[in-house]
């Protein structure tokens, strides 16, 4: 009679290629039986090297002959689970949904650093409870959020900046607190965990909380990980990867500035978007998911008006009597043809000195760090644009040329703009640095006095230290730095009461990259940043520089008009055929030798084409926004699905080269 052996399934915490089965079986050596659960850590033989792996299914029998050349487990790391079964099912989800290895994705899930935990530095803040009194709005919202309690019901909590979302987050969080389950808050910069740690802090009590993010030290991690899982601390706050909390008895999840992009990861694998994660880890445990924004992703609003969703309406800010700040448009070509080259207008250096004058703080914002991108004649404001396409020319400095990223025409760089004839034609783009320097050059010689007003800057360079995102938080938030220049980051969640005055140094550089996204990403930063002002006493202003001030998302920016934008936008996504109207997939080749990348992107091509999936719209190859990226050419083929077509994606694109990257759901085709 044959002898029965004990195997169990393993996740490799390893890449494994997609045409591959993504779990092993091991056998179960004799002083292990008995002890193994689904979750545990355990080290595997995987080839010719020694691994990780996690436990996926529970122990069963198999005859001796049946399991020859199988190879035994090394043995147990630790017999209590890094990830729970939910979490695992999560994980499998997340796999199939972004097309990425399993055990990759699982090794993004866990905590299993070989390091003594250590408790953090931890900040006491006074408790508080606030005598609050709720706007009819805010009570029409958590009236209908907290009679679906029970349910993973998603609700679009759209409120106009400084109407009060955060009160209700709290309000439905302490509903959960009170039946002992857990909360995950998550926000979408490391630099904004600060604030939301002192805000709940102030409310719930620092010894409930507990924060995720990449810039903990190991030893700190591994002690937020092990207060989550004993449910010593009941509520998460941090960016896009504390979703993955091994929590264990979870109640609600919130996504404050839920359109925000820093909510997908898109530099490496899994390239998952916390929003989506969210959706799948509500259902999972059957709880609510609060979306919060003013300015909500098209997707997601479109979903919430269609009944996919509960949309939730927040109007008026709190200070109903102070209202919206007041916002000016300043257009920049009437700027040069007086004679102003300045990267500042002369109503913004006027109202910088009002302002300081006043004592209130003044936020300088640019849209991005400042690489140049397209081309644009300074004097009429003429964008160049491809003649088969319609679309925004992108400038290629290694070869010189403009390039069309939509049917690959190339072009060369105009000398005269066709539109007005002028000269002026140069790439558009400044960064934060040189906006310092010529500010201060400005206030030197506006201002006498020997003391200048304290100036800071806040961008990725700026903020790359530990620990230095909150210092200037904490400095701006008490008055010692008088202006502030920064990028994207500082247009999110900032609640500051002083600030009288913030200048957008331009708002066309997301306007004119040539993505689907591009006057959504404006109309979204406009009205985010024009938000830090006027929170205090004072309406307050916000002074908007463009070359192009009859853009509708400017437009609609300068009024806060959400709907306005909302309306325009889906006509034109719905007539074009991009999200919400189709799901996209975009897939970048590198290779050393461009003629290999674009062979091998029209490989794949053909290969899509042999396998005659209806409803499937194939785009390119052509060279991706950055041509070349770290010693290798890029060339994209963008895969544009039907809504409504039943295809398994993770079967579709499992046979492409391994070397290929995929990103289901990318937030930009750039």
């Amino acid at each position: 009679m044959s002898e029965f052996k004990k195997i169990i399934n393993v996740i490799p915490l390893t890449r494994i290629g997609l045409g591959r089965s993504q779990i092993y079986s091991y056998l179960v050596p004799l002083n292990l039986q008995g002890f193994l659960r689904p979750g545990q850590l355990v080290k595997i033989p995987l080839g010719t090297r020694d691994s990780f792996g996690v436990t996926s299914s529970f122990e069963m029998y198999r005859l001796a002959p049946e399991i020859k050349g199988y190879k035994s487990l090394d043995g147990l790391v630790d017999s209590t689970p890094v990830i729970s079964e939910k979490n695992l099912a999560l994980a499998n989800w997340i796999a199939n949904h972004c097309v990425a290895s399993l055990g990759i994705v699982v090794k993004s899930m866990i905590s299993f650093h070989a390091v003594k935990a250590k408790t953090p530095e931890l900040i006491g803040y006074e408790k508080f409870d606030p005598d609050y009194v709720l706007t009819e709005h805010q009570r029409a919202a958590l009236s209908r959020i907290v009679n679906f309690l029970d349910t993973n019901s998603t609700f679009l909590v759209h409120g106009v900046t400084g109407s009060g979302k955060t009160e209700i987050y709290m309000r439905v969080m302490q509903r959960i607190l009170e039946r002992g389950k857990q909360a995950i808050m998550l926000v979408p910069e490391i630099s904004l965990t600060s604030q939301a740690i002192e805000r709940f802090a102030r409310r719930f009590g620092m010894d409930r909380i507990a924060f995720l993010h990449s810039r903990l030290r190991p030893s700190e991690k591994s002690w937020m990980w092990e207060k989550i899982r004993l449910q010593e601390k009941q509520i998460i706050i941090g960016p896009r990867s504390a979703v993955f909390a091994p929590v264990q008895n979870l109640g609600l999840i919130i996504l404050d500035e839920e359109h925000d992009s820093s909510f997908k990861q898109y530099d490496q694998n899994p390239k998952y978007h916390a929003r989506s994660v969210a959706k799948k880890l509500a259902e999972l445990w059957n709880c609510p998911l609060l979306l919060g924004d003013a300015t909500p992703s098209v997707e997601t609003y479109h979903e919430a008006v269609t009944g996919q969703g509960v949309l939730l309406t927040l109007p008026h800010r709190i200070k109903a009597d102070i209202g919206l700040p007041r916002v000016t448009v300043i257009d920049m070509r009437k700027e040069i043809a007086r004679g102003n080259f300045s990267i500042l207008s002369e109503f913004l250096k006027l109202s910088i000195l009002d302002h300081l004058k006043n004592g209130k703080q003044i936020l300088l914002f640019l849209n991005r760090r400042g690489s140049a991108t397209f081309v644009m004649c300074r004097d009429c404001g003429h964008v160049a644009t491809c003649g088969n396409c319609a679309s925004n020319l992108v400038w290629h400095s290694f070869s010189k040329k403009l390039l069309c990223h939509h049917c690959g025409r190339d072009y060369p760089y105009p000398e005269l703009c066709p539109r007005c004839g002028g000269a002026r034609i140069k790439h558009f783009g400044v960064g934060t640095q040189a906006v310092e320097e010529e500010l201060g050059k400005f206030l030197k010689k506006e201002l006498k006095q020997k003391k200048q007003p304290a100036v800071s800057r806040m961008d990725s360079d700026s903020v790359a230290t530990r620990g230095a995102a909150g210092k200037i938080y904490e400095e701006w938030s008490a008055g010692k730095i008088n202006i502030l220049i920064g990028t994207q980051i500082i247009s999110k969640g900032w609640d500051i009461s002083r600030v009288g005055l913030v200048g957008v140094i331009s708002a066309d550089t997301f306007l004119h990259l040539p993505d689907f996204r591009s006057n959504e990403r404006t109309f979204q930063v406009l009205t985010q940043v024009a938000g830090r002002a006027g929170r205090g006493a004072d309406k307050g202003l916000v002074i908007v520089q463009t070359y192009n001030p009859e853009n509708m998302a400017i437009e609609s920016a300068k009024m806060h008009d959400y709907e306005k934008f909302f309306k325009i936008e889906i006509r034109e996504r719905k007539r074009l055929g991009y999200p919400p109207f189709s799901q996209l997939v975009k897939l970048t080749f590198r290779h050393e030798k461009a003629d290999t990348a674009k062979e091998r992107a029209g490989v794949a091509v053909q290969g899509f084409l042999k396998k005659k999936v209806g409803g499937v719209e194939i785009l390119g190859p052509v060279p991706a926004f950055i041509s070349k990226l770290r010693g290798k050419y890029q060339f994209q083929v963008i895969l544009k699905l039907e809504p409504s077509l039943s295809v398994d994606l993770y079967g579709y694109l499992r046979d492409i080269s391994a070397d290929v990257d995929i990103d289901v759901d990318p937030e930009s085709l750039l």
